[in-house]
């Protein structure tokens, strides 16, 4: 009987043990498993943070180029509207010029009619 008492308490005691070892070999576990989340996390974080970093380098450089080609655009319209104002500004003179030529020739024809009524109206 002494015997299985002993039988019986090194039994417990080794479950003791084997329960303390299997807690302690958890506890590892989880430990390294929380190491290792951190880890990832970490290195998740960094990546996004480069992703991030590329992604608004990229943005900038696709607004810069809009606004390259906008600007390009606007001036193209501003050099045609210049253009037409500056053909009209030459039609105009031209007319102008056409103009005043019609009336120094009139003013010619006038004067020259005016003389020669003089002239008929003396002899």
């Amino acid at each position: 009987m002494e015997n299985s008492i002993i039988y019986i308490i090194i039994s417990i005691v080794g479950l003791i043990i084997g329960f303390v070892i299997a807690k302690l070999l958890e506890r590892n576990k989880a430990s390294y498993i929380i190491k290792s989340a951190k880890k990832r996390a970490t290195a998740i974080t960094k990546q996004a943070g480069k992703d991030s970093e590329s992604l608004k380098k990229d943005k900038i450089l696709q607004a810069k180029e809009k606004f390259l080609e906008l600007k390009a655009e606007h001036e193209r319209v501003i050099l045609n509207r210049d253009k037409k104002i500056s053909e009209a500004e030459k039609r105009t003179q031209d007319k102008e010029s056409k103009v005043t030529s019609e009336l120094a020739k009139s003013k010619n024809l006038n004067s020259d009619l005016e003389s020669k009524k003089k002239e008929k109206k003396t002899r």
